[in-house]
This record gives structure tokens, C-alpha cells and sequence, in this order.
């Protein structure tokens, strides 16, 4: 199989990855091909869920009521924020939450980031809610 790269070096093995960080996000891991927005928040329904992170999933039914109850988890909204993979180096994070989000530590309605190349970035989805690591992954070789 031919894959045919731009001129600056990417091609369909490139992609993001969205990681959650810390006890209740923890193994939630979502990817991103360029072209793609993923909405992440506390519903089942966004691509990137806290519901279906390992802790919840594996925490019996009362197990849940306690998650349901933490302050991290209450500070994600159902649908918090989009993250879009607009063009080689261009990722867009937009808030969707009364709760805010932060992107390296300062409050965001909507940032575009330009450097992942370089570096990652971590995402809080409410002021005491969840941590996000947003970077650039590829597959394998």
C-alpha cells in the first residue's frame, strides 16, 4: 500500500490523541483524524465520555452514586467542549460548559492551538473537574 504525504509530512497515519488523566478519567482514550471534531463531556454520548472511562464502567451501581457525588465529575458538563483537528497544525478548542474550560491552566471560550508538533497540552474540563492530554500520535511503523 502507496500513502502519498503532503509536503509537511503528513499523511492518514497521523492523528491526535485525546487521554483523559488522573483516578476517574484514566484509560479514556479517544483519537482524532485531521479533518474530525470530537465533543467530550460527561454523557455517553460524546467521543470522549467520562461514562465510559474504566473507573465508572467497573464501580458497582452504589460505586456510582460516590463517583456521581465527586466534585471532579459534577464540574464536566454533559457536552463540555469540542475539540477540532482543522488542518496539519491547527487544532481548535471550543468551550461548551457554564463550568469553563481551561487549556494550560487559563480559561478558554475558544483557542487555537498551533504547536503540537512541539508539545502537548492538557485540557481541564471545569475549573475542579477532569484533565485532558491533548498530543500528536501516530500509528506504528
Amino acid at each position: 500500500m502507496n500513502i502519498n504525504s503532503d509536503t509537511n509530512g503528513y499523511d492518514d497515519k497521523h492523528y491526535l490523541s485525546v487521554r483523559g488523566l488522573g483516578e476517574l478519567a484514566e484509560g479514556q482514550t479517544v483519537k482524532i483524524n485531521l479533518g474530525e471534531t470530537v465533543v467530550v463531556g460527561r454523557s455517553r454520548h460524546c467521543d470522549w465520555s467520562l461514562r465510559r472511562a474504566p473507573t465508572y464502567l467497573k464501580s458497582a451501581p452504589d460505586g456510582r452514586d460516590a463517583i456521581k457525588n465527586n466534585l471532579a465529575f459534577n464540574s464536566v458538563s454533559r457536552k463540555h467542549a469540542t475539540i477540532s483537528y482543522v488542518a496539519p497544525d491547527m487544532v481548535e478548542v471550543k468551550n461548551l460548559s457554564i463550568n469553563g474550560t481551561l487549556v494550560d491552566g487559563k480559561l478558554v471560550d475558544k483557542i487555537v492551538l498551533s504547536d503540537l508538533r512541539m508539545k502537548g497540552h492538557r485540557i481541564q474540563l471545569g475549573p475542579k473537574g477532569v484533565i485532558l492530554e491533548l498530543e500528536q500520535g501516530s500509528l506504528p511503523v
